[in-house]
């Protein structure tokens, strides 16, 4: 009820008292309900639903709102006509993502004691995890363009090693996690892509908050939120100077420089006023706003760019097919959507999508709200699927980070993120198989 009554004065404040419209108001409290339901699961269950419909509605609602009413010559269309498919798109997504038909609520923290008692006297699949990571990373580093699946799948085997080895209660567990930290920093330093960095430290501390006797205070929920934010916007301060000196015009073209990374990082530490500067606050702002994306694309179709009715769908046959049988088989990544259907500047260093609720409306039209419903409900099957499967085999929510790594920000698209799903399912499954022969329980 308190969550109600304190998107309700949003509302209000945002509808008679900053004079929004009345889409506008509501775009911009619906994000607030949906903070504080994330905020007041944290600890109390694996709350990954909830920051995925947190983040959408920040990206798709709250961030295209405040641009309408401060910058709104920077808008691709209307706000009215934006939000026209914007907020019964967020609604619907949301509605498949949490809505449970005839299912009971699932105790999460009776799994991760399930958890715990399996792999009470198990402390060798963590430790075998932690090889298959470093190996991927390897992998990674030295073959920037190796299949996934012996590359950044197997990497991400790194952090669930540190779920294994800490639920296990295994006495290594403390430098594992040291371990994971300098690896996932190096990385970071050499690529210059931060996604990874801030996704995987917020989903180990997601899932290592779970499963206390008594769930973490609102002040230490509200400290780790702040943290979460504070990381956000110093990753925002640095990364965009560290790339234009570390970038060139395409990936291969990319190179490391730990000492310029801790002279950025040392200067804004050093003077946190370089934070809170208008400019920086403009430009992080911007970031997150995926109303750019789905503007431009509705600015765009059908006017000038056919709908391109349901080939969207075909991304739900590509993962099936190996690209060593399909040399041709389309890429994941924003080039080809942005340079499509939208009048945004782009390059093969662009890492900005449509979102699959804005393919929705490149595909369908406003039919795409019902793809929007559907990719909701995607996500939540197989996120409720784990859990019944866990029954049997408990460990298996410990893969839920690496099943859904690709699926927590609104800056992708259904082939990436299915593909993401399909494809690390289908490692888990065979890694399951291969382990087992050599004794080796998961």
């Amino acid at each position: 009820m308190k969550r109600i009554l304190a998107t309700l004065v949003v509302f209000w404040v945002a509808y008679v008292g900053w004079k929004g419209t009345l889409p506008e108001a509501i775009a911009f409290a619906l994000p607030v309900y949906c903070f504080l339901t994330f905020v007041n699961q944290i600890s109390r269950r694996i709350a990954l639903l909830e920051c995925i419909a947190f983040v959408a509605a920040l990206e798709i609602l709250q961030i295209p709102a405040v641009t309408y009413w401060l910058l709104p010559a920077s808008m691709p269309i209307e706000s009215d006509v934006y939000f026209s498919y914007a907020l019964p798109a967020f609604s619907l997504f949301y509605l498949g993502l949490m809505v449970r038909p005839g299912q009971s609520e699932i105790d999460h923290a009776a799994a991760i004691r399930s958890t715990i008692d399996a792999l009470r006297h198990n402390q060798r699949a963590g430790l075998v995890l932690l090889l298959i990571g470093l190996a991927g990373y390897g992998v990674r580093t030295l073959m920037p363009g190796a299949p996934t699946f012996v590359s950044h799948i197997p990497s991400y085997c790194l952090f669930i090693s540190v779920l294994y080895t800490w639920y296990a209660r295994s006495p290594l567990r403390w430098l594992i996690v040291g371990l994971v930290v300098v690896v996932l920093g190096m990385y970071t330093i050499r690529e210059g892509m931060f996604g990874e960095l801030f996704f995987w430290l917020m989903l180990l501390t997601l899932f290592l908050t779970t499963g206390r006797t008594t769930p973490l205070s609102a002040t230490t929920k509200t400290a780790f939120v702040t943290s979460a934010f504070a990381l956000l916007l110093l990753i925002q301060s640095v990364k965009a100077e560290y790339r234009f000196s570390t970038w060139g015009h395409t990936r291969k073209e990319r190179s490391g420089n730990a000492g310029l990374m801790g002279e950025l990082l040392a200067d804004r530490l050093t003077d946190p006023s370089k934070l809170l500067t208008p400019a920086h606050f403009f430009s992080s702002f911007m970031r997150f706003n995926q109303g750019l994306m789905i503007g431009s694309a509705m600015a765009k179709v059908p006017r000038h760019e056919p709908y391109a009715g349901g080939e969207v769908l075909l991304s739900l046959v590509y993962p099936f097919v190996p690209r060593l049988l399909w040399p041709g088989k389309p890429q994941t990544g924003g080039y080809e959507n942005i340079r499509r259907f939208t009048s945004l500047p782009q390059s093969e260093n662009t890492s900005i999508n449509l979102s699959p609720l804005g393919e929705g409306y490149v595909n369908f039209g406003y039919g795409g709200l019902l793809f929007a419903l559907g990719y909701g409900g995607l996500l939540g099957y197989v996120f409720r699927r784990v859990f019944q499967l866990a029954k049997q085999q408990p460990t298996l929510i410990l893969w839920l980070p690496m099943l859904f790594v690709g699926c927590l920000t609104m800056e992708t698209d259904l082939l990436s993120t299915w593909g993401s799903l399909l494809n690390n399912a289908l490692f888990l499954l065979v890694l399951y198989g291969l382990l087992k022969r050599f004794s080796i329980q998961l």
